[in-house]
């Protein structure tokens, strides 16, 4: 064989190498993402095209993650992602947890919405935290992997999880989400809804997405296979949780751009005792907090668009715990804000797959 034939030979095997191995990014990115139409039970909507690209799109988000580690904000309390003054509280709740601080941060931060079982916290994250939250959603969306609808009513978001099909996962989103949900979410939730989370494994589990709302000229919600381009509005339904936490991530009006504007859209929910309906004005920043199993709704929107970030708390396997617990088996309030081993060992885990 002449030293010329070899030289072919090795740059055929070459190419040929690439082209076996191209990237899973770029191979994902070759995929037509199928079109969402269902408005009710759209969980399982496309599931055969989830379920057959799941390892590729997990490896493309994996190296569209490390594509992007330059060109993203860091999201974390270093970052002001949270209101400062709730992660003072809370620290100081981690490191001497008592009743007195535990209802004193309750009263300066959750305003009980006059409804059993629902509060709200006006300024949750901090401007900042949320234009850098923000950065990293309009990013994750124009990376052009296919991204599953975040549940069975809501069309557009992202479902933000490294576990399901089709959602968003990298590491600083990955690490951020733990994070929200283990240093605040879970030890609040906690402290606020004490008779439904008396064990650890009421809330060891978690899903996260987000959700867009955005006013259309197309509005015909009654179709269940509507083919409107927007979501604008949520009809009255409960969560596949033990407690939601529903966070309005529009930024403030002073901080915000021009498409941020909205008007409309509030959260509707049932008072169980009274019969009667409650409307709670859903603020950029705001937090909104209840049991899943709470009735509730988002009114249309009448202008502009809405995002939202929520997070449902649940047992393993989607377990939902429905009974209250009595005031003797409730968790503790040291045990309300520690972090469980199980939590740990989880953190540790999804740092160290980071690193491979």
């Amino acid at each position: 064989m002449t030293v010329a034939s070899i030289l072919i030979s090795i740059v055929l095997v070459t190419i040929i190498t690439k082209s076996c191995s191209s990237s899973a990014l770029s191979r994902a990115r070759s995929l037509e993402t199928p079109q969402v139409k269902a408005i009710e039970g759209g969980e399982t909507e496309h599931l055969d095209f989830w379920q057959n690209h799941e390892d590729l799109l997990q490896q493309a988000w994996k190296e569209w993650g490390k594509e992007q580690q330059e060109n993203l904000p860091g999201l974390d309390d270093d970052t002001i992602v949270m209101d400062p003054n709730i992660v003072q509280r809370t620290h100081q709740l981690r490191d001497n947890p008592s009743m007195l601080l535990e209802s004193a941060f309750q009263r300066e931060f959750w305003s009980d919405e006059q409804i059993p079982n629902v509060y709200s916290c006006p300024s949750f994250l901090s401007p900042t935290g949320i234009r850098r939250l923000r950065q990293h959603l309009t990013a994750s969306s124009q990376a052009k992997i296919p991204t599953r609808r975040p549940n069975g009513m809501n069309r557009y978001g992202l479902v933000l999880d490294d576990e399901t099909q089709g959602g968003v996962s990298y590491p600083e989103m990955d690490n951020f989400r733990h994070w929200l949900v283990t240093d605040y979410v879970r030890p609040m939730a906690r402290m606020l809804f004490p008779e439904w989370i008396g064990s650890h494994d009421d809330d060891e589990n978690h899903y996260a997405f987000t959700i867009h709302y955005k006013k259309g000229e197309e509005q015909n919600n009654n179709n269940k296979n509507n083919t409107t381009k927007t979501d604008v509005q949520l009809k009255e339904h409960t969560d596949a949780s033990v407690v939601t936490i529903n966070i309005n991530i529009n930024l403030p009006q002073e901080d915000a751009d021009e498409e941020d504007y909205y008007e409309g859209s509030d959260l509707l929910f049932f008072n169980e005792d009274s019969g009667e309906r409650h409307s709670i004005k859903f603020e950029p920043g705001m937090a909104v907090i209840h049991r899943g199993l709470h009735r509730h709704q988002a009114l249309p929107i009448q202008k502009g668009e809405r995002h939202q970030l929520i997070i449902w708390l649940f047992g393993r396997d989607g377990y939902v715990r429905i009974l209250p617990y009595d005031k003797e088996e409730q968790l503790t309030v040291t045990e309300r804000w520690s972090k469980d081993e199980r939590e740990t060992r989880r953190a540790q885990a999804s740092t160290s797959l980071f690193e491979l």
